[in-house]
């Protein structure tokens, strides 16, 4: 038991490193794509365009989780990704600077598909790694969220620091590099089967799938949460740039917001480590909604770019600890013959209202600088109205 808890941590720090390298390149690219649109002049119509399609291909995230249950190796799939991802984003970079649309769009679509596998993809896979009791996959977990943390702490901020140094086109061509080598590590995860049989039915079908989120309320309310709040949460990559400008700062500065955001998600995973959540996730999921509604009124409200770096740091702490929550709910809600599946329908509508929400942003940006944040949080509003009309929550403690 000693030497598989051993074999089981080591598997783990392998994981997070892997978890970092790529995240951090996913969670520079919308402040990249932002950056090099505004360098070359373009409106924020057209950012939040370039911006979603890096979102948008998320939508497909269950064909993917179905492709990796069913691959031989995951890895392998998961490493051609990497790979992918690097190269088309380097073609975006080229379509950008020489203004080439068709190769922009088709260059990041296909590295919104690649990053599916980087983020949601690469999650399904620490399920293997992880011995199978809720303690450990609850630590894994928390992991797995600081890694997330860190990419969009590190990715930005790389790219401000670089930016410094050289140019905006280069920090963001060495960045993207990354997922390279975490390829490379990827190569040390052990081996293991797409799908083992244990007995309590095949995968479920995409009907199957449909037909348990229809019939449970919580299942619904907790899509609708996790929608409701990646929509909303979109905006503030996009309105770094916009809001550094308006706070009398030059570009990079919006790198350094988001950079706080990312730190404050690292804060709240960190935090996690410490104190695990208890409560019932639906309770957790409308609390930390409403935190996450205050917290993106105070960033409207801000009147500095100081308060601004505050205020993005705290809708990072909030929004990690909500991401946590939507992992207990969309693994403790799920059926057992379909929960790897499960959890890429979560992240799939995830992603797919971040693309929305990142789109709305670009679109209204241009109209007013408030109109963004207003929008956002209707939208928040209106999930929580959901989640307290459709489901009595569960007082008691879930974990307890």
């Amino acid at each position: 038991m000693h030497a598989h808890s051993k074999t089981s941590h080591a598997n783990l720090i392998n994981y997070v490193l892997i978890a970092v390298l790529a995240r951090t390149a996913t969670g520079g690219a919308i402040v990249a794509i932002v950056l090099l649109a505004t360098s070359f002049g373009d409106k924020g119509m057209l950012a939040g365009a370039l911006a979603a399609c890096l979102t948008a291909p998320h939508v497909c995230g269950p064909i993917y989780g179905r492709w990796l249950d069913e691959a031989k190796d995951p890895r392998i799939l998961i490493g051609a990704a990497s790979l992918v991802f690097t190269v088309f984003f380097q073609l975006a970079i080229v379509g950008i600077h020489y203004n080439l649309i068709s190769l922009i769009y088709c260059s990041l679509l296909i590295c919104g598909v690649s990053s599916s596998f980087l983020m949601g993809g690469l999650s399904t896979q620490l399920t293997y790694l992880t011995p199978n009791t809720i303690a450990e996959k609850r630590y894994a977990q928390s992991w797995d969220t600081i890694s997330y943390g860190i990419g969009l702490t590190i990715g930005p901020l790389l790219i401000a620091v670089l930016s410094q140094l050289a140019s905006v086109t280069i920090a963001i061509s060495l960045l993207m590099t990354l997922p390279v080598f975490a390829s490379l590590f990827l190569l040390k995860m052990p081996q293991r089967q797409a799908h083992s049989s244990t007995g309590e039915g095949k995968i479920a079908g995409f009907r199957q799938i449909v037909g348990y989120i229809r019939n449970s309320s919580a299942l619904k309310s907790t899509l609708m949460m996790t929608s409701g709040a990646s929509f909303s949460i979109a905006a503030l990559p996009v309105m770094a740039v916009y809001l550094s400008k308006y706070w009398q700062q030059n570009d990079e500065a919006g790198a350094f917001l988001v950079t706080l955001y990312g730190v404050g998600c690292l804060c709240g995973a960190i935090l996690l480590i410490f104190k695990p959540l208890k409560a019932n996730a639906l309770i957790l999921l409308r609390k930390l909604g409403i935190f996450l509604l205050v917290c993106l009124s105070l960033v409207a409200f801000s009147q500095s770019f100081e308060l601004g770096l505050v205020t993005y740091w705290l809708c990072g702490v909030v929004n990690s600890i909500f991401f946590a929550a939507t992992l207990a709910a969309r693994t403790e809600y799920a059926p057992r013959q379909g929960a790897a599946q499960i959890f890429m329908w979560v992240a799939a509508c995830k992603i797919s209202a971040a693309s929305f929400g990142t789109l709305m942003a670009g679109l209204l940006v241009d109209y007013s600088i408030y109109l963004p944040f207003i929008f956002a949080c209707s939208v928040l509003m209106i999930a929580l109205m959901f989640l307290q009309l459709n489901v009595k929550p569960v007082i008691e403690s879930t974990y307890e």
